[in-house]
């Protein structure tokens, strides 16, 4: 009982069993009271008419008395009851004991021989001959027929009641269990099971949808707790090396010529290392929507491999590009732009001279797509995707200049745009693909 008190689920599902039995009680209540009502207007149109019929005897007194005995005589099914009035209230035909009514409709009491004092619906009305004509139907048929419905209703709302209480406690107890597993997986996450996720069911109902939102979520949580551990076992590994040959140079000052320059030089590389990593991890935290603006990416990309044709002419490397006019996205120009650059600067540092490097801008009506791809020497399959984490480089990447955050930056603001980045095999050669949604 404890647990139905403080269930949400049990609540909700009462609370719904409760709306649906007070909605059909008033639903009860007005048929009863619309019913009851009818019965009693054709009761009075049936009174009316009988009245009409006898107030037209022809006969006078005399002869609406003998119609009064023969139709009393001949009644088998019809309800009514007669009775004749004097101008002096005496009554002078029918069987009907009752005192004389005032005109028009009316409640009266009878003397029924057999139940003793009744009542009864009358209509009464004035003759010519000053006489009161009175014809009646004992309420017992409309009362019956009224007790008859509240009977039935009171059968059925019980059956509906038992049946809301029946669906209410199943109703919660779905609930209940899916909320249950919900609530046990977050559970055993917060225990340290960090692989666990909601299950998903087939029926793709709400429960589903959010367990899926939940599972991205956890997804999106693990991986940048991967990506957390990650870097910072990368970044202490790629720095000792740096700092090793910092130390090294500081120790030379004085003694060796040009150490003191060596010395800064490293310094400016470690400065430069810890700007991309701050770069990056200020695109991945999200936020940048502010300064989301329409960028014609058509001309970016233009302005973009124009500037960087001469430096890619002088290392030896062939480019050229085919840009499709007119295509737009909203996002960050700058943040773009130094996604491009990177990718020509990747492509120039890790490709011999000699090298073809053909950048190309498509669209279709939904997203845009910058390719870079190059002919050089490419990347095993087996490291396409995992060139776009941070520090990561090629086996024979390791002797060029290069930290390995380049990359990561272009996948960052892909995806800070609500795109992604695709490596893929040129044969031979390397293709590096963003995609991003136009701006229709």
């Amino acid at each position: 009982m404890a647990n139905l008190r403080t269930s949400a689920a049990y609540r909700i599902a009462f609370t719904y069993a409760a709306a649906l039995a007070a909605a059909i009680l008033l639903l009860g209540v007005a048929v009863y009271f619309a019913a009851d009502a009818e019965f009693r207007h054709q009761r009075d149109e049936r009174i009316a008419a009988e009245l009409s019929d006898l107030a037209q005897e022809s006969g006078g007194t005399a002869g609406l008395q003998d119609e009064i005995a023969e139709r009393e005589r001949g009644r088998t099914t019809e309800p009514f009851g007669y009775a004749l009035f004097d101008s002096a209230g005496r009554r002078i035909a029918g069987r009907m004991d009752t005192t004389r009514p005032a005109p028009g409709f009316s409640m009266i009491v009878f003397r029924d021989p057999v139940e003793g004092p009744d009542s009864a619906r009358a209509k009464a009305v004035d003759l010519p001959s000053g006489a009161r004509l009175v014809v009646a139907v004992d309420s017992e048929a409309v009362e019956a027929i009224d007790a008859t419905i509240l009977e039935l209703f009171g059968i059925a709302f019980a059956i509906v009641l038992l049946i809301g209480l029946v669906g209410a406690l199943l109703l919660g107890r779905y609930l209940r269990q899916r909320l249950g597993v919900i609530s046990r997986t977050a559970n055993a996450i917060v225990a340290g099971d960090l692989d666990k996720r909601m299950p998903v069911s087939a029926y793709g109902d709400e429960f589903d949808a959010a367990a899926l939102a939940l599972n991205a979520m956890l997804d999106r949580i693990a991986g940048l707790m991967d990506n957390l551990r990650q870097v910072s076992s990368d970044v202490a590994h790629d720095l000792r090396t740096p700092l090793l040959r910092l130390r090294s140079q500081l120790e030379r000052v004085g003694k060796v010529d040009g150490a003191a320059e060596r010395a800064l030089e490293q310094g400016d590389a470690l400065l430069a290392l810890f700007g991309s990593i701050l770069r990056i991890a200020e695109v991945e935290g999200g936020g940048l929507d502010h300064s989301f603006a329409m960028i014609d990416l058509s001309a970016l990309v233009e302005d973009v491999a124009d500037s960087f044709q001469p430096a890619l002419s002088d290392s030896g490397h062939r480019f050229r590009w085919e840009v499709q006019p007119d295509i737009s996205v909203r996002g960050n120009r700058e943040l773009l732009a130094q996604a491009l650059a990177n990718l020509f600067d990747n492509a120039r540092a890790h490709t011999p001279p000699g090298t073809q490097v053909v950048l190309g801008l498509s669209a279709d009506a939904v997203t845009a797509r910058i390719s870079v791809v190059d002919n050089g020497p490419g990347v095993p399959p087996g490291e396409h995707r995992a060139i776009l984490r941070r520090f990561r480089r090629g086996e024979a990447s390791r002797t060029t200049p290069g930290n390995g955050l380049g990359l990561s930056l272009v996948a960052a603001v892909a995806s800070a745009h609500g795109g992604e980045v695709v490596v893929s095999d040129a044969q031979p050669g390397l293709t590096v693909t963003i995609t991003l949604p136009r701006l229709s």
